[in-house]
């Protein structure tokens, strides 16, 4: 069975410091195949681009134990899947942390064993399925209350196994949820003398506690304070920094009895304001550096990958000694750029903070969904139900399985369930975007988060935490944020070959100026220039060696700061963070992320389900017939009969005639009548027994005697079967069947002759959607191909795209063969022209010849690509196959876990404009993306050659560091400023 856990904080005993490689040779035997496979997500705080990320995949994919590993950058998140006990949490933590990271363990759960085969419930567990819960119990003193306590569990009924443990003070415990659940465990204990809570379990069945989301968020607002606090403090050195080495050695005159005090020697021809400056810098250097010194020596050593922190940390180095050597040589007359290392320490610590914000900006989509989880909830005591209800409040947290709660006016609901007393609207705009409320009464469904505005209800909680409508929309967000897309990845790999270039290219620069002085190409106005934000250059011309070797030093330092890795990380992944983020508000879940997104930019072909897509799925009854030959109150009897047989079925073609006939021939249905028996027939419809009046047998031409009959009400088919006689004129027949009608008939046996008569019939149809028409309309607008592929009759299809403006239909396809006529509109390609496909070209496709009854495709020239983007839109059930096999697959949901699990999209909305929404989002986002990523580009092919000197023989100016090192800050926060942007999106009226 797969077990659910969560660790609050990574182990710092007797783990610390063990790497997962130092195993003994008895575990490390293990075949990995035998071992259950654990899903843990991390954590990862400190990672600044995607070479940190790259460096932890890895390192820790290198790593024994460890099968996979997925890091994400902007949501600081690290999910491994690793095999117990070559590599544990404790491990994995201990392993990230050697590298600089803060690690924490936000969830964990055991996946089915290889060995078993069996991944049915691989990592789902059920309320009928045990899970396990975690206790704080305090108050054990020795092994008698481990003992006692065991028992005591051990015995509850709905509890598997109990596990006390005396020196961690917890308890683990095996229960079935739905028998018996947290809040219940938690009062035995309590009962029993000693105090206890409930520990996070992360669990998918009700037992867990808050998502991982909540942590990690509260986790990413911790590093954002850190960020702060370490910019704050850089202040402390940058402010007195520029107050020596910018006003007091340079704004201020030599006159200034200021200047003149600072300016005096005091120890060896070293300035008052040479020393000042020094011991800032060097304090600096240990408090503010020690912070990119560590991160940069763990990334080389440990990760053997080289990040931002590598060149930040050169840079600053390299400007901190180079003083120093300039100054010593000199004896305090040699010039110095303390005043850089301390400044781009600054501003990049700053930049950072920004980043922090700008990425919480960025994942607010899922902070705004955990705040809709409410905190507490009313629990109604089981046992004074009715008047005088006793209400308790509880964590909505300890809510179990079939607990009975009230949600007030205001309130929002607790937990997913359904309506056991009172009526109310509830607005489900979290769910569905859309503001207008929704009337609930007693057996409705309602959903975790939702808000009650109207009046008081009480219902049974049916799922409960995380398993939990919300958190499962706070998870597929989560997981939509952290895929890739291809030129996501591509970024991914330019980064990480970036920072060694970098450094290459800020030893050349520094050669090749060093070779430039030493053959005097050096202008002296180029050397003042590049101290135009350093301090004094007294003594420059007099010392030409020395000032070019600083010259030189700048440019390289320059080079290294300016150069950004960060900005190609972050181009894609703030663009789809903010993209899914807001695709969620308007009721758009992108399960895919910006795989699916990047797809459905570029989609040639949407290819449409009819029933529940197109179409609302509820067939309802437009036309109908009763024979002439029997008098009015013999077809009110009928109607009657009719209306109590099918009102014994569920199937939506008998509750179509149901509501027909209570709307529109109310009289039949309080009319005497007499039922003595039903049966439902699959395939055929409703069969009853019922009693004749002897006046209706005598108008029918029955014997007297014979006022029993068989009361068929079904398809055409069965009543010809029986031999009735068809009273449904012909013609009507015909036209319904042209029109795509389904009629149900309605015919008389009589029992002891098997004479039978077909007296009435129903017409049936699917109504299209009101929107759908427009929607196509849209689309082929744009330049998309539109298709049907339909089960239904070709008649009944037909006259659905007749309706709608769809040219291209495919009916009778079973739901199995339609992801063969996806691969076959795939493999069509676009651009073509009118010619009919012919048998051979079709077996070269992979087409059936079934499908080339209802082909209305034209063979195209292939010069425009000779393979078609094809969407998928189905309603998420019998269309699995067809959503896997499409570019895009895209499921009309209703928020329910089957259609959540079916399609890399839902439409939440029952309406098919939220599907133009998301086309139009995806491109939006695509072209975002692009943009940032020509901006990211740019700005390194242009700026690291002006830090380098290119403009010096133009423009006889260069690049100060410090400048350099803003221009790096400000392409990273370009880049986030322009995602952000996407946020200014507004859903078209339509």
């Amino acid at each position: 069975m797969p077990t659910l856990q969560r660790d609050s904080h990574c182990s710092n005993g007797s783990t610390a410091g063990h790497t997962p490689s130092q195993h003994t040779g008895d575990i490390a035997s293990i075949s990995e195949a035998v071992l259950p496979e654990t899903e843990t997500i991390l954590s990862v705080l400190g990672m600044t681009c995607a070479s940190c990320v790259n460096g932890i995949e890895q390192y820790l994919g290198s790593m024994d134990g460890i099968s996979s590993i997925k890091v994400d950058l902007m949501t600081a998140q690290a999910t491994v899947h690793h095999y117990k006990p070559i590599m544990t949490t404790e491990q994995l933590c201990t392993s990230i942390e050697s590298m600089g990271f803060d690690a924490q363990v936000l969830a964990s759960r055991t996946l089915a064993s290889k060995a078993t085969g069996d991944e049915s419930h691989a990592g789902v567990i059920e309320g009928d399925q045990p899970a396990d819960s975690w206790f704080s119990v305090d108050g054990m003193t020795c092994g008698s209350c481990v003992a006692t306590l065991t028992s005591l569990l051990t015995e509850l009924p709905g509890v598997v196994s109990a596990d006390v443990q005396l020196l961690t003070a917890q308890a683990m415990v095996r229960h079935i949820p739905r028998e018996i659940g947290v809040r219940e465990i938690t009062n035995v204990i309590s009962d029993a003398g000693f105090t206890a809570a409930p520990l996070d379990t992360g669990a998918d069945d009700g037992t867990g506690m808050p998502d991982p989301s909540a942590v990690a968020l509260e986790n990413l607002k911790k590093h954002r304070r850190q960020a702060a606090k370490r910019f704050f403090w850089s202040l402390a050195f940058a402010i007195p920094m520029l107050v020596f080495s910018m006003i007091i050695d340079m704004a201020l005159p030599d006159s200034n009895r200021v200047a003149q005090a600072f300016q005096r020697t005091v120890f060896q021809q070293y300035s008052v304001s040479v020393i000042v400056i020094f011991f800032l810098a060097t304090a600096a250097q240990i408090s503010l550096g020690m912070y990119f010194y560590k991160h940069a020596f763990k990334s080389l050593v440990r990760a053997k990958t080289a990040n931002m922190d590598v060149l930040i940390a050169l840079g600053t180095t390299a400007a901190y000694v180079g003083s120093i050597i300039s100054v010593t040589l000199q004896r305090g007359a040699g010039e110095q750029f303390f005043e850089t290392a301390v400044f781009l320490m600054t501003f990049i610590l700053l930049g950072r903070w920004l980043e922090a914000i700008a990425k919480g900006r960025t994942i607010s989509a899922v902070e705004a969904l955990v705040k809709m989880q409410p905190d507490d909830a009313l629990l109604v005591s089981p046992a004074k139900l009715g008047k005088g209800d006793e209400l308790t409040t509880i964590s909505a947290r300890q809510i179990q399985l079939g607990d009975q709660l009230q949600v007030n006016s205001g309130m929002r609901v607790p937990s997913d369930g359904i309506v056991v007393r009172g009526q109310t609207e509830i607005d489900e705009s979290l769910l569905t975007g859309e503001s207008v409320p929704v009337v609930k009464q007693v057996g409705s469904t309602v959903t975790g988060g939702t808000l009650n505005i109207s009046h008081t209800i009480q219902m049974r909680a049916t799922a409960v935490n995380e398993a939990s409508t919300l958190s499962r929309i706070v998870r597929l967000v989560r997981e939509a944020q952290s895929s890739k897309p291809r030129l996501q990845e591509i970024a991914d790999r330019v980064a990480s070959r970036f920072v060694p270039f970098v450094v290459l290219a800020a030893v050349i620069v520094f050669i090749a100026w060093i070779a430039a002085g030493a053959a005097g190409h050096i202008n002296s106005k180029w050397l003042a220039s590049k101290q135009g934000m350093g301090s004094h250059s007294d003594g420059m011309d007099d010392q030409k060696p020395m000032a070019y070797g600083i010259f030189a030093l700048l440019n390289a330092i320059s080079v290294l700061v300016i150069a950004c890795p960060c900005a190609l990380g972050l181009a894609a992944p703030t663009a789809i963070m903010v993209g899914t983020g807001l695709a969620a508000r308007f009721g758009i879940l992108v399960k895919g992320g910006g795989a699916t997104m990047e797809a459905a930019s570029r989609i040639d072909v949407v290819a449409f389900d009819k029933t529940g897509t197109l179409t609302i799925g509820k067939p309802a009854v437009t036309d109908s017939y009763q024979t002439e030959s029997m008098p009015h109150e013999f077809n009110t009897w009928l109607n009657a009969c009719v209306y109590e047989l099918e009102s014994q079925s569920s199937h939506p073609l008998a509750t179509a005639v149901c509501t027909y006939i209570r709307e529109n021939r109310p009289d039949a249905v309080s009319a005497p009548h007499e039922l003595l028996e039903h049966t439902e027939l699959p395939g055929r419809g409703m069969h009853g027994t019922v009693q004749v009046p002897i006046e209706y047998a005598q108008a029918l031409g029955w014997p007297a005697a014979a006022t029993r009959a068989r009361l068929l009400v079904g398809k055409d088919s069965w009543a010809k079967e029986e031999g009735c006689r068809m009273e449904v004129p012909t013609e009507t027949r015909i036209q319904w069947a042209d029109s795509g009608l389904t009629s149900v008939t309605v015919a008389l046996v009589q029992e002891s002759t098997d004479i039978g008569r077909a007296l009435s019939s129903f017409a049936l149809a699917d109504q299209v959607r009101p929107e759908a028409r427009d929607v196509v309309a849209r689309l082929r607008k744009r330049g998309i191909d539109v298709w049907m592929i339909s089960g239904d009759h070709p008649a009944a299809a037909n006259a659905i795209a007749q309706q709608l403006g769809i040219d291209n239909v495919m009916a009778g396809v079973l739901p199995e063969q339609k992801s063969e006529t996806v691969r076959m509109l795939q493999q069509r390609g676009v651009g073509q022209e009118a010619d009919d496909v012919t048998k051979c070209e079709a077996n070269e496709m992979g087409v059936s010849g079934w499908m080339l009854k209802w082909l209305r495709v034209t063979r195209r020239p292939r010069a425009k690509r000779p393979f078609a983007r094809v969407a998928m839109v189905g309603d998420g059930v019998n269309d699995a196959p067809a959503l896997a096999q499409a570019d895009v697959g895209i499921s009309v949901g209703s928020g329910t876990a089957a259609a959540m699990e079916t399609a890399p999209v839902l439409l939440m909305r029952s309406s098919l404009y939220s599907l133009l929404t998301f086309l139009d989002m995806s491109r939006m986002v695509f072209r975002r993306i692009k943009l940032n990523f020509i901006w990211a580009s740019m700005y390194n092919v242009i700026c690291i050659p002006i830090a380098a000197g290119i403009l010096y023989p133009a423009a006889n100016r260069g690049l100060p560091p410090v400048i350099a090192g803003l221009l790096m800050i400000a392409s990273s926060l370009t880049v986030m400023v322009s995602s952000l942007s996407l946020k200014l999106y507004r859903e078209p009226k339509h």
